[in-house]
């Protein structure tokens, strides 16, 4: 597994400290991975910083001997928050993921650090303008048929709507600003809600937020961070992905088809409804990572500059005078 550019290195031995422009923020929670994870315990270790997450810090860690893993250690307050699933349940569905052969596996889950120890995939981390390029769009919707189908179930569910309701909430309660008008779109957004539980699919292993940085090319297109993971309809995966690619509905339509193996213009629809839904809501995931996360998983990444591009690219969509017949044939409409 790797980044879209890495750090500087930090040796750490198990009985020595770590140090570094790093090491020091994490010393305490990399020895205790060297200390609890097998294939590291009692090895001299290289800690290579990961960048790219917006969510956690992550590193690749290297052995005297050549061996390759990552660490990711988790965020807790995107847990105390509410602004991602719950840290339990982010393990067990990336250890679900991993067992489907789409995800990275988890070698080691350490809960109490909180932080995971995964597989090292040797490939390339897209980037969003990859997600479009012709010859990605039929992997990647196979890609995540084969994450559906292969994964075992998960134990938690998830619909963007109670994401949505959840980040409003934080609105109200730390009197959070949002980006213009966003809000003054939430009754459009309500229609499109009411539109996509009309034809919706039974729940499916899911993914829930395909941004480029999160698919990866080794050969085959892997699927990997399951920070808001969980049961879901299969098009919120499809419909996310488009979104973060940037996808004209030709595009779109070419990606269903590789999902589906068929041309099905109702659930094409639904999975651009999503993608609308995705972007709204996630403007407001960035808003709560800006405003309530003491700690920036990234500290070099601005977060309410995110929040309102996605915001500007979702109003867009939203203005379009197309969307209420997409909104109709979402439902089944003839």
């Amino acid at each position: 597994m790797t980044a879209p550019q890495e750090g500087a290195a930090v040796t750490a031995p198990q009985d020595g400290p770590a140090e570094g422009p790093a090491g020091g923020r994490f010393a305490r929670q990399m020895h205790q991975v060297a200390s609890a994870a097998a294939m590291l315990r009692g090895q001299e270790l290289t800690w290579t910083q990961l960048f790219g997450g917006l969510a956690h810090v992550t590193y690749q860690v290297a052995t005297a001997g050549g061996d390759r893993y990552v660490v990711k250690f988790l965020t807790q307050e995107m847990d105390d928050f509410g602004l991602m699933i719950p840290i339990g349940d982010l393990i067990a569905n990336t250890i679900a993921a991993g067992e489907s052969g789409v995800g990275a596996r988890v070698l080691a889950a350490l809960p109490g650090v909180p932080a995971i120890v995964l597989e090292f995939i040797d490939g390339v981390t897209l980037d969003p303008p990859d997600l479009a390029r012709p010859e990605y769009i039929p992997r990647i919707g196979r890609a995540i048929r084969d994450l559906h189908t292969r994964a075992p179930a998960m134990g938690n569910a998830i619909v963007i709507w109670k994401f949505l309701d959840d980040y409003l909430g934080l609105l109200d309660t730390h009197a959070l600003a949002s980006p213009d008008g966003l809000l003054d779109w939430l009754p459009v957004m309500r229609r499109i809600q009411a539109a996509l539980e009309v034809r919706q699919l039974p729940p499916v292993p899911s993914n829930n937020d395909l941004l480029a940085r999160n698919v990866m090319d080794d050969g085959r297109v892997r699927l990997i961070d399951y920070d808001f993971s969980g049961m879901n309809d299969p098009m919120f995966d499809v419909g996310d992905v488009a979104m973060e690619g940037d996808y004209d509905p030709d595009q779109v339509a070419t990606l269903c088809e590789a999902y589906f193996g068929r041309h099905d213009p109702v659930q094409c629809a639904r999975a651009r409804l999503f993608g609308i839904a995705a972007q709204y809501t996630w403007s407001l995931l960035f808003v709560g990572m800006d405003k309530l996360l003491s700690d920036s998983p990234d500290e070099s990444f601005d977060y309410w500059d995110e929040a309102v591009q996605r915001w500007h690219w979702t109003r867009a969509r939203l203005e379009d005078p197309g969307l209420d017949a997409l909104i109709a044939r979402a439902a089944g409409a003839a």
